[in-house]
């Protein structure tokens, strides 16, 4: 079977939301499993589970992380809606898509930046973040996440 033809029973909605058959998984603590454990993307963009024994394709409609939180105890640390935990470095890799940051959680994975985090931080730290001399931009948009 090719890549195409392959059914897809998994799919994150763009408000990070983790569905199977179309029916949102409830169990938190499964969907954060398939996150953590079995979440990939390919060289081609294709987001896949993937386990020692199988894989299945997975439908993402935006990225398949939203970031919902920080702390700034004692480096500013981004929350995703999976407890993802990213410290904000100069390695972090971070990108403004219209005008929305992103912000890579590992390996090719990202996250956009949800709309309270993102007025948060720029009432804190205005048009970008400054760490160690490497400045993150906040983006200028009205309307982000």
């Amino acid at each position: 079977m090719k890549d195409d033809e392959l059914t897809t029973d998994f799919k994150i909605a763009r408000d990070g939301t983790w569905f199977h058959e179309g029916t949102p998984i409830k169990r938190e603590a499964l969907a954060k499993l398939f996150s953590d454990r079995a979440l990939s993307i390919d060289a081609d963009g294709k987001y896949w589970l993937k386990t020692p024994y199988e894989q299945y394709p997975v439908e993402v409609e935006d990225v398949p992380y939203v970031i919902v939180d920080y702390e700034e105890k004692p480096e500013l640390c981004l929350i995703t809606n999976m407890a993802e935990r990213i410290t904000v470095s100069p390695a972090t890799l971070w990108e403004l898509r219209d005008d929305i940051p992103y912000v890579e959680v590992r390996k090719g994975l990202f996250a956009r930046m949800g709309r309270a985090v993102y007025y948060n931080l720029i009432e804190t730290y205005g048009a970008s973040i400054e760490i160690t001399g490497v400045s993150f931009p906040l983006g200028t948009d009205d309307e982000p996440g």
